[in-house]
């Protein structure tokens, strides 16, 4: 049994697509993930939790997501931590707990997982979960940058260009805001074109 997702998500519960192709999986697939899961398949229980949290193939269930999930990371399945981290964060299948949202991201955030480092850095960022820390945050959003995430790029060129945590350097937040343009991300092209247009 292959995993068939690959892609993350982030500030919104965004979940890995659940194919390439963006299709539903069958009922057959469904059926076989459910076994293989009960029987503590990390693989199959991943599957179920995107699912449930997609609402593909199933009805949409948090609760059935967070689940699945929990399993799967039980067995050391890094993007279901992941993906659990964002359901703790969001409050969807469970309450709302900052703290073990950060605690997730924390612990996959030191395995070197980007996603994991900038949501973290958010987290330090707005003091959710965490005490308030721009150090730590610019810590996270650097780690993640230099794995080329889009998303901890555009944070950093924020981050110069407010003087959040750090000396405020235009020339640095064009820098970074072109980087995430670079690597797809619309946002960090709109404020690329907006510190050109206004002369930096």
């Amino acid at each position: 049994m292959k995993k068939l997702y690959a892609g993350i998500l982030s500030v919104s519960l965004m979940f890995f697509s659940i194919n390439a192709h963006c299709e539903a999986p069958s009922q057959s697939d469904i059926s076989e993930w459910r076994k293989e899961a009960e029987k503590g398949n990390p693989v199959a229980a991943y599957n179920l939790g995107l699912m449930y949290a997609k609402g593909d193939g199933v009805r949409q269930n948090y609760f059935e997501a967070l689940k699945w999930y929990r399993i799967a990371a039980d067995k050391g399945d890094i993007s279901a931590q992941f993906n659990l981290g964002m359901l703790y964060r969001e409050g969807q299948g469970v309450r709302q707990n900052f703290t073990e949202a950060a605690r997730v991201f924390k612990v996959i955030a030191e395995k070197g997982f980007p996603e994991a480092q900038n949501e973290l850095g958010m987290m330090y960022e707005k003091g959710q979960g965490v005490h308030q820390d721009y150090e730590e945050a610019l810590k996270y959003y650097r780690m993640s940058a230099a794995k080329k995430y889009a998303k901890a790029q555009y944070n950093l060129g924020s981050a110069y260009e407010s003087g959040r945590g750090i000396r405020l350097d235009m020339k640095e937040a064009k820098e970074w805001y072109g980087k995430s343009c670079d690597n797809g991300l619309q946002q960090g092209c709109d404020a690329y074109r907006r510190l050109n247009e206004s002369g930096h």
